[in-house]
């Protein structure tokens, strides 16, 4: 496991915070302010974590050149997480021992699950982009999330699918972890639910290089649609071997299937057509603040920024609205995220609901060849 302490300078952007009740005066911030982050940055995932601490990063770089959280810089320490339950508990504890005042943890749902006692233990505010829908559903009052979950995807894509690219034989295809197997038993049901159960049900490991008996067990049940849930590396073999096997059969599903992480390993064949729904893609925004972000965060880190790192960056920037108020008292804090309406961040607003969700807004992006267009967008209801 590596250890990152990270304190950096930079450049401004200004957003505009929600207001809420502040109870009591400011607290004082201390100098630096550390930030934590456990992510995953080793094993063949690690490219997820890297898109995580570098929204957090270029955020605390901006923020500091511009004078910092109520006028203190703040220290980013990340702690490598792995990919393994105890992993993530002993670089939680790691992080912790330095006193943040806010802890960044990792996309991957199974490792927050693991460190679900903890967060709530050390009373420290904690955000998340793990997609599991059950992150948020367990009642820890310290626990936030700044991406759209599987939850909200599993009744906004079905709907899509159905209603707008007018499918009626959907295959759900996921990787077997917390992540995928959650989605899918959420996707099947909506389906069903609008009268159109899927006709198969399959899944892969996360290491495994090989789906083509998944997919054409997919073909032979007579799908017109597949959904696919997973991550870059595995839903690039996916999209690849479709390609291989000839497959002529639309592929949806979350947003790696759009995202430059996926689309930079495909040629332009294998890649078009694909449409990932899901956290907002800068890339193909229109909007020049976004072009000139993604353009910066490609010269910074030599990695496209994703949707994974808009929604940690927007993040940070959110904090910032909320510390300049309270000052560095952690229930203020908390009560200052729970609080959130309507914070505009890079490409969308987060508003707060019951459970500490922040996101509810979905892009519906497709593949021209190796270039993802933004043609839509999809939100949760009553939202």
């Amino acid at each position: 496991m590596r250890r990152l302490n990270l304190v950096v300078p930079c450049v401004c952007l200004t957003l505009a915070a929600a207001p809420f009740h502040r109870a009591r005066a400011a607290a004082a911030c201390p100098d630096p302010i550390n930030i934590g982050l456990t992510t995953v940055l080793s094993t063949d995932v690690a490219l997820l974590g890297v898109e995580a601490r570098n929204g957090v990063q270029e955020a605390i770089t901006e923020i500091n050149a511009a004078g910092g959280f109520a006028g203190k810089p703040a220290k980013l320490i990340a702690e490598d997480t792995g990919m393994s339950g105890a992993g993530a508990i002993n670089a939680l504890n790691r992080v912790l021992e330095d006193k943040p005042l806010v802890v960044y943890s990792t996309i991957i749902s199974p490792l927050v699950f693991a460190q679900s006692d903890i967060i709530k233990q050390s009373a420290t505010p904690t955000i998340v982009a793990a997609t599991n829908a059950g992150v948020t559903n367990q009642g820890i009052p310290w626990l936030f999330r700044i991406h759209v979950h599987d939850g909200q995807l599993a009744e906004m894509l079905p709907t899509y699918v159905v209603k707008t690219m007018h499918k009626s034989k959907p295959a759900i295809l996921v990787v077997a972890d917390d992540f995928g197997l959650g989605a899918q038993k959420g996707l099947a049901a909506t389906f069903t639910k609008l009268g159109f159960p899927p006709v198969a049900l399959a899944s892969y490991g996360g290491s495994d290089k090989d789906m083509s008996a998944q997919l054409l067990g997919i073909q032979d049940k007579g799908a017109d649609v597949i959904v696919l849930f997973g991550r870059p590396t595995d839903v690039t073999i996916v999209m690849k071997q479709v390609k291989d096997l000839g497959l002529d059969i639309p592929i949806v599903g979350n947003a790696s299937i759009a995202a430059p992480t996926v689309l930079d390993n495909l040629t332009a064949d294998e890649a078009n057509g694909g449409i990932g729904i899901g956290g907002m893609i800068p890339q193909p925004s229109k909007d020049p603040k976004v072009q000139a972000w993604a353009s910066r965060m490609l010269a910074t880190f030599k990695v496209p920024g994703d949707n994974f790192a808009v929604g940690y960056y927007d993040s940070v920037w959110l904090l910032k609205s909320i510390i300049d108020k309270v000052g560095c008292d952690k229930v203020a804090i908390r009560d200052g995220l729970a609080a959130t309406k309507d914070f505009k961040g890079l490409m969308i607003s987060y508003t707060a609901d019951a459970r500490g969700d922040l996101a509810h807004t979905a892009g519906v992006y497709q593949n021209k060849g190796k270039t993802p267009e933004l043609i839509g967008s999809v939100s949760e209801a009553g939202f």
